[in-house]
């Protein structure tokens, strides 16, 4: 099978193993989604499966047209799936901007005040280097926090479609939802020099290199130890898994194609949902510096 996916090529489907066990019911199902948009999920959860889903929304969003990007849960063993957050996308002089809230409605967007607002990601004319932004940036502070950083370097391989290399930075200080309030208070923001490799106040997660098969003639990556059995992963440029460190082991955040519109997003400790949406939200947007 095959998807109209302009970025990809040879499409290829990935059939996850059946004799897999089945997923038990995920300890974090029982987190309230504040705790999985904001926090960073603790390390004795282990990872958390989502979906997201890509939709037109031609009624506008804040007068603007554009597209939405839900993100669900994926609990599994007969639990209700959840909206987590919504993010609408939209080009300023050429430039993509993500607008992310905990619901989307009409008059969300323009009011700075509304609570449901999480951040907004932005991006370069090429879509090369994004930024992950918290609330202060939707009300215009003056100093607005960078809670997380992605960079895609252009390659031979990136310009001929078949895989993409990406950095992404995150700051060791996670943000907190305080008690009694709506309110989300960002501990810290990433410091100045969050590229330099030897700081101790941002993480650095590095995009593993697919292996390429000889026989497919393709890049392909291994999906086998996603949360939820039985998802078929379709072979896509946009598809990455990102590490602590080169050539780690542990897979911090991944996402695989499901379809046209679909994909489906793991992420564990230290990253929150929020963080973890924008990642995959950045290798999903189209971009100039990946394509020739």
């Amino acid at each position: 099978p095959t998807t109209n996916d302009p970025e990809g090529a040879n499409e290829k489907i990935w059939d996850f193993s059946d004799t897999e066990p089945p997923e038990p019911a995920s300890s974090w199902s029982a987190l309230p989604n504040r705790a999985l948009l904001y926090r960073p999920l603790p390390p004795h959860i282990g990872r958390c499966t989502c979906i997201i889903i890509k939709e037109s929304y031609p009624d506008g969003f804040n007068n603007r047209s554009g597209v939405t990007y839900t993100l669900y849960t994926c609990e599994g063993r007969g639990r209700q799936n959840r909206k987590l957050a919504v993010a609408h996308h939209m080009r300023r002089r050429g430039r993509s901007e993500f607008t992310v809230a905990q619901n989307f409605q009409a008059k969300t967007a323009s009011s700075s005040e509304d609570s449901l607002i999480i951040g907004i990601m932005t991006s370069n004319i090429v879509g090369s280097k994004y930024r992950v932004w918290d609330q202060g940036s939707c009300c215009h502070q003056q100093n607005p926090k960078l809670l997380a950083a992605v960079n895609f370097t252009p390659t031979v391989s990136t310009w001929t479609g078949k895989y993409r290399s990406m950095r992404a930075w995150i700051p060791v200080h996670q943000s907190m939802l305080l008690k009694s309030t709506y309110q989300v208070q960002h501990i810290s923001g990433l410091p100045e020099q969050w590229e330099e490799e030897n700081t101790d106040k941002s993480h650095r997660l590095v995009s593993k290199i697919p292996s390429y098969n000889k026989f497919t003639r393709q890049y392909e990556l291994e999906y086998r130890d996603i949360g939820i059995t039985g998802l078929r992963i379709c072979s896509s440029v946009k598809n990455f898994q990102l590490t602590m460190e080169t050539n780690g082991k542990q897979t911090i955040l991944q996402l695989g194609k499901l379809g046209k519109s679909k994909y489906v997003m793991d992420h564990r400790y230290p990253l929150s949902g929020y963080q973890a949406f924008c990642i995959c939200l950045a290798s999903i947007d189209s971009k100039l510096c990946c394509s020739v």
